[in-house]
């Protein structure tokens, strides 16, 4: 057995490979909250062999006969989906107690793991015309399902209630699949363990949120969730748990694509937002009717879209991954013998043939392996093979661009206009002349080289090594708001941090998006192009979001400013002028000082209008008279401790919480004492010692910054 199946063998619990009914499992592929995948072997008695995927249900669902007549019925149902945009389901039954789902085996890789492949390739957004690629196949797959009939022309309402990422498969010569259909459905109606059989949270719609009944919208929802986080390369429903998330999607207070990328058509961000419309009503009726707008999209905006791009792009993504298929092809055919061995000695073992006939032990063949391994190559490796192997076409146009670049997969510019290719590839229809030629990627200095397409030399090939950067390849821009804490969209990617803040290694010689925002405030939205080594110095005053006529503005000045300002029991954050923008009504306004008289204001704050309060305490007199007594006590009494800080601190005597400075006049007993001085805010504590005197009055100050 070969390391790998061995190392499969071991986290699975049994030996591979292993016959399980008609199949042969030969390695197990991933485990999940329902089930199990292995890759394996299908034989006929013709000797025709085909790998497949077999979905095998754990044991703690299968003993669940409820769950198990759906996930059969459901199934059933699946096995009849027969198009180009699904994963096909070739067989559903069970083996010795084990339910299955026998499945088409589909070379391409999911939309998280692509997503996780580009971030290792340093590519920084998901192409346009890719992303438009994989939606408009998702639709066709959902439009197909959704309008699905049985014999008699009933409708059979098909929901896949899980379209999400990991759900989503392109394969390596550009299709795009949906897989586990039938089995969401089942599972989402299994009555116990409901938690492990919804759908991915982040992903479902507001009405599955909330456990309602669903119907074909709900999946266009999921969709529009994947098309805006492929266009924005934000997720859209995040929060700290699933329970967060969930209340997230139930609001319905969603962001606009535009507002994290600024670069987003328009006319496809109202695609988006009607996708994910979270009145169902108001959503697309259908995925074929979605799928007519993003055709007519791409039509208008005359985008290249085609599996046979999209194809090459897998294959430059993931050429480490299909390099490795001599590996793999090495696995198979090891994998083969051993399956050989094992038919050989159940048929010597039986003693007949499938005739009944008895049978006389001969020399193996070689045949089965032999067809495993061919079967394997078309499998695992023949986009691969197909790839280096297929004829390139000739460009059809007068003049082309044979672009190859280190690393691959970078953006193409052509006399400043983005191309919508990456390399490698070949850009035909070019007139003869002279072209500015950009290469760029992130994390690398753009390759820039001018290139002459003439009648002699009608075809150019450029190789191009993309250089890791110096401070002088890029631009520099330092940002500063008025007021500051404002935060920044750089070309639809947020900035850590706030302003004022520096934005360094700006690709130099192209537009950028700033988009800034602050709450309460109007977002600002500027676009800055800068030359290599260029710093530019961006200062913005912000302007106020008007106020709505349920809403007011509040202005609080206090002194000493040092006091903390409660509005309704809540402190305001920050220092003085506090500003609070909250709705229009009564409120109670509180300030406190240790030392010092509480204010307490009630005021009626008006819709639209801003309303300005100004708070002065008076200090406390009732200390510091009881310490002007303890002052003239008589020899041998008490003493007492003024004791302040800079800026302010917690203070502890002797181990006792006294309050917050300053502490005026307080007696203590004649002899030593321990003051413990803490600011949380600096993250200082202070000790000393102080001598009382009876009858005196001992004064002592610190500054802890």
């Amino acid at each position: 057995m070969t390391q790998q199946a061995a190392a499969n063998a071991e986290t699975s619990g049994e030996v591979l490979p292993k016959r399980f009914g008609k199949y042969t499992l030969l390695r197990r592929l991933a485990v999940g909250g329902m089930a199990e995948l292995f890759l394996a072997l299908q034989r006929s008695v013709a000797g025709f062999e085909k790998l497949i995927v077999v979905k095998r249900v754990l044991p703690k669902l299968a003993s669940d006969r409820a769950f198990v007549e759906m996930l059969l019925q459901e199934a059933r149902i699946a096995a009849t989906l027969t198009h180009p945009n699904i994963a096909q389901v070739y067989d559903v039954g069970v083996v010795d107690g084990d339910y299955f789902i026998a499945m088409e085996h589909v070379h391409g890789e999911d939309l998280r793991s692509i997503v996780r492949q580009m971030k290792k390739k340093g590519v920084r957004s998901f192409p346009l015309e890719h992303t438009l690629a994989i939606a408009l196949g998702c639709c066709k797959g959902l439009a197909y399902a959704h309008d699905k009939r049985d014999l008699d022309g009933n409708p059979l309402e098909i929901v896949h209630r899980d379209i999400s990422p990991q759900n989503v498969l392109v394969t390596f010569t550009g299709d795009v699949k949906i897989v586990d259909f039938g089995i969401a459905k089942a599972a989402t109606n299994a009555e116990e363990d409901a938690s492990k059989l919804k759908g991915k949270v982040p992903y479902m719609s507001p009405e599955q949120a909330r456990g309602e009944p669903l119907d074909a919208r709900s999946d266009i929802f999921s969709l529009g969730v994947m098309l805006f986080e492929l266009c924005t390369g934000r997720r859209l429903f995040k929060g700290k748990d699933e329970g967060e998330t969930l209340e997230i999607i139930i609001a319905g207070d969603y962001p606009e694509p535009r507002s994290i990328n600024p670069n987003l058509d328009p006319a496809l961000e109202r695609i988006i937002v009607k996708a994910l419309s979270p009145d169902r009503d108001t959503r697309y009726a259908s995925a074929s009717e979605m799928q007519a707008d993003l055709e007519a999209y791409i039509r208008d905006a005359q985008l290249a879209v085609s599996t046979i791009s999209l194809g090459e792009w897998m294959r430059s993504l993931f050429d480490e991954k299909l390099a490795q298929q001599k590996q793999m092809l090495q696995e198979g055919r090891q994998l083969a013998e051993v399956l050989a061995a094992q038919a050989d000695d159940e048929l010597s073992l039986s003693g007949h043939s499938l005739t009944g006939v008895s049978a006389v032990r001969e020399r193996p063949s070689k045949t089965p392996w032999l067809l495993l391994v061919a079967v394997t190559l078309l499998a695992v490796g023949g986009a691969a093979v197909a790839y280096f192997l297929w004829p390139k076409a000739k460009p059809t146009g007068p003049g082309a661009l044979v672009l190859e670049s280190t690393p691959p997969g970078a953006a193409i510019w052509i006399d400043g206009a983005r191309r919508p290719e990456r390399t490698p590839a070949t850009i035909a229809h070019l007139p003869l002349g002279s072209y500015e030629l950009k290469l760029s990627a992130e994390g690398f200095a753009p390759f820039v080289q001018r290139v002459e397409l003439t009648r002699e030399s009608p075809r150019v090939e450029v190789a191009a090594t993309l250089e890791r950067p110096s401070a002088a390849h890029y631009g520099v821009v330092q940002l500063r708001t008025t007021p500051p804490g404002a935060g920044v969209l750089f070309d639809g990617r947020p900035i850590d941090g706030t302003t004022p803040l520096t934005i360094p290694e700006i690709e130099p010689r192209i537009e950028h998006a700033l988009v800034i925002t602050l709450d309460g405030w109007e977002t600002v939205t500027r676009t800055v192009v800068l030359d290599a080594g260029e710093v530019e110095n961006i200062e913005l005053e912000l302007e106020r979001t008007p106020l709505r006529n349920d809403e007011a503005l509040l202005l609080v000045e206090v002194d000493p400013p040092t006091a903390r300002v409660l509005v309704d029991g809540q402190p305001l954050q920050g220092s003085p002028p506090f500003e609070l923008r909250t709705s229009a009504g009564l409120h109670r306004v509180v300030a406190r000082r240790n030392g010092y008289r509480a204010e307490t204001r009630e005021l009626r704050l008006a819709g639209g209008e801003t309303t300005r309060l100004r708070l002065d305490l008076d200090r406390d007199r009732a200390p510091m008279e009881r310490g002007m007594r303890q002052e003239v006590a008589p020899m041998g009494g008490p003493g007492a401790l003024t004791f302040d800080a800079r800026p302010w601190c917690d203070v502890r005597i002797d181990g006792r919480a006294v309050g917050q400075t300053p502490i005026v006049n307080h007696s203590l007993p004649a002899g030593s004492h321990r003051i413990t001085c803490t600011n949380p805010e600096l993250g200082v504590t202070r000790n000393l010692r102080v001598t009382i005197a009876p009858g005196e009055t001992t004064r002592r100050r610190l500054d802890l910054r």
